[in-house]
Formats: structure tokens, C-alpha cells, sequence
């Protein structure tokens, strides 16, 4: 199995994340805000300049969004060909993991690696998802790899392909890209007391490459008279980190405890190599720690809190848990045996999550009658009849299973069949989870706006939200140019418009709006969201 590896992570990957990643709709606002910027794209045929409702999109570079496009080139408009770019990125982490932990401590670490990476939740879901984090961390990862491997091997071609890829993935995500690697390495000199530092030749290449391939489209946009682009995106960037986005705050720790309990079980094997002192350490180690602490002090500190800030996290997390399971396999899987006890506990409080959960989205109303919830909107949507099966609790029987067959492992030292029936139990219990159970949380949260969106698609008219944000109207709406809404949302209410105008509120802000705007008329209701239709006027008439 060893000898074609590479071929089982291909195999795996496609066979775990294929047949899901289009069973559920694109969640707001980052998957459908990237989607729908490709979807632009193909509309209107403009593959250079990136917008959002055909107006100039700043917060992103296009390179995420170009392999959106292609990807919908080939596989249509939809969910599959939205999330199948980051099916590729987990190909590619998961071979750039084998093959740089066997070249660094050999073939079993290899596979250690890349086993937790893959097994491992948020890491796992991520790569079923449509945003731009799996392909941006990839890049960052194998160009840090590729500048420690210069900075110790003295090769210029280190360096060179460490700035293409940092070049990669500024075109990606923007300057946070340089900024990682640039705080790494700063710790990682700061602590190795400037060991093998490079050359300033080598320094230079490595910059200039950098700057060559991630300014290639701000040289562009430059070059063709946008540079008011460049200047929104460079204000964005600086306001992400100064200040809150809206609804995305949250305490210092958060992702401490995003990443303590969200790449389980790599986290607590993390833990064991951190309270275990026979590891013998490595100048590897000390540039996997700088990227973990850089990364995670780095987003402590910036206001605005999204879970997938602090994903970079992931790459080191995972090695240290592969550090400590390699460990155990060498020098005896009796060490340390506590933490083990630790895994199936916390699994056990997993199962139990993934029993209630999928339980509970064909059971909503017993919610409603057991819990006070103040939300109007999610009593709403609640109050909805869903379909439910005994599928929903596939996630919780395989954990319940996993949980049962790893402690009999334990309890009989067999810790290679522990490992691979931990292993494979959360990967199963993680693929239906995203087959049986996600779909049923994205239709409870928004199904009945998506629904409202792809009936009235094809006419021509305008989709707009009121009193929330949103991009699924132009996804799912369909909105073609000269639709977009260019109006501000009091002129499309109250002014003159020559085509209908369809408004999607939540309920608990229906009144207000139907005051504020009486030309607007409600024609349904469903899932907590309030559908308006504004019809124009023909010689003083409604059509």
C-alpha cells in the first residue's frame, strides 16, 4: 500500500468528497459571495475585472474565483462545480503532506500526517466547502516548506519556489499571505538564533518572485486605469484587522477553542506531544511552532472572528499530533495512554452532538416545545414540517460504533487497529454527516429563500434583501445584467421600476417594512422569511 500511497489519497479523496458536495446549497455569505462572483464571470464574459452584483468586487483577489469559473465551465452553474476547486486542494495538501513527512522523518510519518489531516473535522469539512481557505493555505504551507528546505539546503530553487507559491497565494487571499510566512520566519530565526538565515541574494529572489506573482493582477487593474480598486481593496484589508466585521466578533480565545475541539483528534495528540519531553526536538519543530503561535496570536488579536481565520493552524496542529502517534508507534503505544482515554471521551460527547442534531433537524418542533427561543425568525423556521429518516443517525451510530471497537483496541493494546479504527470511523461519521445532516440545516436555515430564488429565476426581474445581507438572491435569482440592483433599496420600494421586484425579509421585520414601504405586497411566507413583490406601474396601473 505504501509503494502507491499517492494513489489511495486521490482515491479517497474523491470517493469521500465527490458524491456530497453538491447535495446541499451554497450557505451565505462566503460560499455564495465567491460563487457568485464566478458565476459573473461566465455571464459576462469578463474574466479579468471581479464583481458582485456587476459592480467591482475589492475584498479578494480572482485567482480562488478563476478555478470557480473553470470549474463551472465544466460542470454548470451549481453547487458541485462551486465546491469541487477545494476537492483538488485536498488532493494536493494530502500528497504535499505525504511527500514532505516522508522526505523529513520517513515513510510512516508520511502517512501519520496525512491520515490525521484528512480525519480530522474542520480540516475534512473544509475541503467539501466553496470557500477560498483550503487552496490559500496550500500555497502558504509549500511555500514556507520550500523556504525552510532553501534556508537549510542553501538552493536557489527553494527559494524561487517559495515565492511562487507565497506569488499564489497573495493572487488567492491578499498580503496576509506574506504576512504569514514574513511572522514565521521572524519567530523561527528569532528562536533558532539566526541559523542558516539566507543569504540577502537569496532573500531577494525569493521576494522578487513574490512580488512578481502576486502583483500580477494589481499590476492589471494599474494597467488599465483601475487603481480605485486597488485602493478599496488595500482599506478593507486594513479595516479587517482594526476593526469587527458585523456579527464576526468574539472573546481573545476563540480560536484557541475553535482549534482545540475543531481539529480533534489531531489537537489532543497535539497535546500529548506538548506535555511529553522525550520527543526529541527538531529545527522542523521550531518552524511549526512559530507558524502555529504566529497564526493564532496574529488572529487573537484581529476583531473580526470567523472560524476559518485561524485554518493555517491546521497544518502545524496536525503535525505535532503526528509527531506524538510516530512517537508512540516507535517506543512503545503504552506512553502517554491517558490522552487515548481523553479521544473517546470527548468522541463520546460527539456522538452524542451528532445524535441530537440529527434528531433534531426532522424534530424541530420539539425545540419549539421544550426550549424558549427568542429569535422570531428561527421559531419560523421551526415551526416548518421536514421530512426526517433514520438516516440522520448514521453519524451518531458509527460513533458509537468507533467509540466501542477503539476501547476494546485499547484495552488490548492493539494501537494499530485503534488508530485505524479512529480514524476511519470519524471519516465515515464525517461524510454522512455532511450526506444526511448538513442538507438538512442549510434547507431549515435558508431552504425556503433558496426555493423562493430558483422559482422566479427566469423572470425578469429584480431579487433584493431588506434588513439583512445576502448574496444568495443573485446566485440562485439568476440575476443577469441589467437586472442588478443598482437602485438603493428605498428607490426600487417607492420609484419608478419597469420590470417586477421580488424582496425577501425576515418575519420579525416584516411590519416594519410594509410600513415603511406600503407599495409592496406579501405573496407567501415560509421558513422565517417573508416574500414582498413590487409590480410596476402601466398607465397608472399595476400590471
Amino acid at each position: 500500500m505504501t509503494k502507491h500511497f499517492h494513489w489511495f489519497i486521490v482515491l479517497f479523496v474523491f470517493i469521500a468528497c465527490l458524491p456530497v458536495i453538491g447535495l446541499s446549497a451554497l450557505f451565505d455569505w462566503d460560499e455564495v459571495n465567491f460563487a457568485e462572483c464566478a458565476r459573473e464571470m461566465i455571464v459576462s464574459h469578463d474574466y479579468f475585472n471581479v464583481t458582485i452584483n456587476y459592480e467591482a468586487f475589492w475584498e479578494k483577489p480572482p485567482l480562488f474565483i478563476w478555478m470557480q469559473a473553470l470549474s463551472m465551465q465544466i460542470f454548470g452553474i451549481n453547487e458541485f462545480a462551486a465546491r469541487f476547486p477545494n476537492v483538488l486542494a485536498a488532493v494536493f495538501t494530502l500528497l504535499t503532506l505525504h511527500r514532505f513527512g516522508k522526505e523529513f522523518f520517513g515513510e510512516k510519518f508520511g502517512i501519520a500526517w496525512t491520515a490525521l489531516y484528512a480525519c480530522s473535522i474542520l480540516p475534512f469539512m473544509y475541503f467539501n466547502s466553496g470557500i477560498i481557505d483550503p487552496w490559500f493555505n496550500f500555497f502558504i504551507f509549500y511555500g514556507i516548506i520550500q523556504f525552510y528546505k532553501g534556508s537549510t539546503q542553501h538552493q536557489t530553487r527553494n527559494f524561487l519556489l517559495s515565492g511562487l507559491f507565497i506569488g499564489l497565494a497573495i493572487l488567492t487571499k491578499g498580503p496576509v499571505g506574506l504576512l504569514l510566512i514574513g511572522g514565521a520566519f521572524a519567530v523561527y530565526f528569532v528562536l533558532n538564533r539566526f541559523k542558516d538565515f539566507p543569504s540577502l541574494i537569496k532573500l531577494t529572489w525569493f521576494l522578487l518572485t513574490t512580488l512578481f506573482i502576486g502583483s500580477l493582477w494589481f499590476m492589471l487593474l494599474m494597467a488599465t486605469g483601475h487603481q480605485e480598486i486597488i485602493q478599496e481593496f488595500i482599506t478593507y484589508q486594513v479595516r479587517l484587522f482594526q476593526t469587527q466585521d458585523a456579527g464576526h466578533g468574539g472573546p481573545l480565545y476563540y480560536h484557541w477553542i475553535i482549534l482545540l475541539f475543531g481539529v480533534f483528534p489531531a489537537s489532543f495528540f497535539l497535546i500529548g506531544y506538548l506535555i511529553n519531553k522525550d520527543i526529541k526536538r527538531t529545527n522542523l519543530d521550531i518552524i511549526m511552532h512559530a507558524m502555529l503561535w504566529f497564526t493564532l496570536i496574529l488572529f487573537s488579536i484581529v476583531k473580526t472572528k470567523i472560524v476559518h481565520y485561524s485554518s493555517f493552524c491546521y497544518f502545524p496542529i496536525t503535525y505535532f499530533g503526528a509527531r506524538f502517534v510516530i512517537h508512540q508507534w516507535e517506543n512503545g503505544f503504552h506512553l502517554s495512554k491517558r490522552i487515548h482515554y481523553f479521544i473517546l471521551s470527548f468522541l463520546l460527547l460527539l456522538a452524542l452532538i451528532f445524535g441530537v442534531l440529527g434528531y433534531l433537524v426532522g424534530h424541530t418542533h420539539f425545540i419549539l416545545e421544550n426550549v424558549h427561543v427568542n429569535d422570531p425568525f428561527a421559531v419560523q423556521a421551526m415551526k416548518e414540517t421536514y421530512s426526517w429518516s433514520y438516516l440522520q443517525l448514521i453519524p451518531f451510530v458509527l460513533l458509537i460504533t468507533t467509540i466501542i471497537l477503539c476501547y476494546n483496541y485499547l484495552k488490548k493494546d492493539f494501537y494499530i487497529k485503534y488508530y485505524l479504527s479512529l480514524g476511519i470511523g470519524i471519516i465515515l461519521s464525517l461524510v454522512s454527516i455532511n450526506a444526511f445532516v448538513v442538507p438538512k440545516i442549510e434547507d431549515i436555515s435558508q431552504g425556503a429563500a433558496i426555493d423562493f430564488y430558483q422559482r422566479h429565476q427566469h423572470e425578469d426581474a429584480y431579487f433584493t434583501t431588506l434588513g439583512f445581507k445576502s448574496y444568495a438572491h443573485l446566485f440562485y435569482g439568476n440575476v443577469q445584467p441589467g437586472n442588478e440592483l443598482s437602485q438603493n433599496e428605498k428607490e426600487l420600494a417607492t420609484g419608478e421600476i419597469k420590470k417586477p421586484a421580488y424582496f425577501v425579509v425576515k418575519t420579525q421585520q416584516r411590519a416594519e417594512f410594509l410600513s415603511n414601504y406600503p407599495e409592496l405586497k406579501q405573496i407567501g411566507a415560509k421558513g422565517g422569511f417573508v416574500f414582498l413583490k413590487r409590480t410596476p406601474l402601466l398607465d397608472g396601473k399595476e400590471q
